[in-house]
């Protein structure tokens, strides 16, 4: 990787908004579907922080598009907003959300990283 590109990548690193952690945390993912029917999956995280998640999905969900993502654990609900949809091999996508709103304490991380703290939500 040429020295610009790997200096690019760096300083795309450190302009996250708070530190991701890999978790694996069962969530429910709902979404309106065409006319009154929802569409619901139960699924797992794959990294979590402050501001949102990268949730591995089946359902097909596009850029921009509401989800309620449900902590099985607390019974919590928060709404986020679909950022990048990867495609996997095994049939599930990589879905990165963001929430509305941050919120730290959703995903009843024992020891979060300090800078989850400096949040209020």
């Amino acid at each position: 990787m040429p020295i610009a590109q790997n200096t690019l990548f760096k300083n795309q690193l450190n302009t996250r908004r708070s530190q991701r952690v890999v978790a694996r945390i069962c969530v429910q993912v709902r979404r309106r579907a065409d006319g009154e029917s929802a569409a619901s999956e139960n699924s797992h995280t794959l990294v979590v922080n402050a501001h949102g998640a990268l949730i591995g999905l089946a359902m097909k969900v596009q850029p921009n598009e509401y989800l309620a993502i449900r902590n099985v654990y607390s019974g919590e609900e928060k709404h986020g907003r679909v950022v990048q949809v990867r495609e996997d091999t095994a049939n599930r996508n990589e879905v990165a959300v963001e929430f509305t709103e941050p919120a730290p304490r959703f995903w009843h991380i024992e020891f979060p990283p300090t800078d989850w703290k400096l949040i209020e939500d």
